[in-house]
């Protein structure tokens, strides 16, 4: 066993001159602010603070989206409270009612089923809804009636014809006044004679015949013509019609 005690360690060896003062080389400071410029700037990019595409522009970032808002179509407005069209010519009904905002379809009110095919002959006796048509909008349904014929009670069923009043007896200024409300396209005078001559104007002359009879029902009266067959004021009417006034002479043996 050594006597001796043992040597305490020697001090650390101190790093050589050179590895000491590696920094001070200035190249080597350069490069070491360098790289912890590099690290500041790498961590500043991607620790939130913006994505490369928002720092530099480049890449493959791609441009804001466009919005567009797309605005419902607005709703075609409805029409106000449909136009009264009864007693109106179809032609001017139809007319009226495309300003307000309508369609319309037509019908015969009659029992006779005839299509319109001259808008100007016929009357609106009747109108109601008819749903919806060209492309939405509201529709009115017309009743009609040719024109001068009266409407029927009801859509659909026969018009109530006048009938024929008997004007026999009258002088004809007096018989056209009491015929004219019917309708009749026209009322033709004849003389009731054969040799008789119907004057230009023959209001004082009396109806002895007519045609068409007492009470018979007129369909049409404004297409129909009456026939009044008329005497002299101061004449009998005859037994028949275009007797002679005056019995032929008899001939001289």
């Amino acid at each position: 066993m050594d006597s001796y005690p043992s040597a305490p360690p020697p001090p650390p060896s101190s790093p050589p001159e050179a590895v000491r003062r590696w920094w001070r080389r200035p190249g080597v400071a350069a490069v070491a602010v360098v790289v912890l410029l590099a690290v500041v700037w790498s961590a500043s990019r991607f620790s939130g603070g913006g994505s490369p595409e928002k720092e530099t522009g480049r890449g493959d970032a791609r441009p804001p989206r466009a919005t567009v808002t797309v605005s419902a179509a607005p709703e075609p407005a409805k029409p106000a409270k449909p136009p009264v069209l009864v007693g109106k010519r179809l032609k001017e009904a139809q007319e009226v009612a495309s300003g307000a905002g309508y369609s319309v379809v037509s019908h015969d009110a009659s029992d006779q089923d005839a299509r319109q095919w001259d808008a100007d002959e016929w009357t609106v006796c009747f109108q109601t809804p008819a749903g919806q048509r060209d492309g939405g909008r509201p529709a009115l349904d017309l009743g009609v009636v040719r024109v001068g014929a009266p409407c029927p009670a009801v859509d659909g069923e026969k018009p109530p014809w006048p009938k024929m009043p008997a004007v026999t007896g009258m002088a004809f200024a007096r018989a056209g006044k009491t015929l004219a409300p019917i309708g009749f396209r026209k009322v033709e005078p004849e003389s009731a004679y054969s040799d008789v001559a119907l004057p230009a104007v023959a209001d004082p002359w009396k109806v002895c015949f007519q045609d068409p009879e007492p009470g018979k029902e007129i369909e049409n009266p404004q297409y129909g013509t009456v026939y009044l067959k008329l005497a002299p004021p101061d004449a009998p009417c005859p037994e028949r019609p275009y007797a002679r006034l005056r019995p032929e002479p008899t001939p001289t043996p």
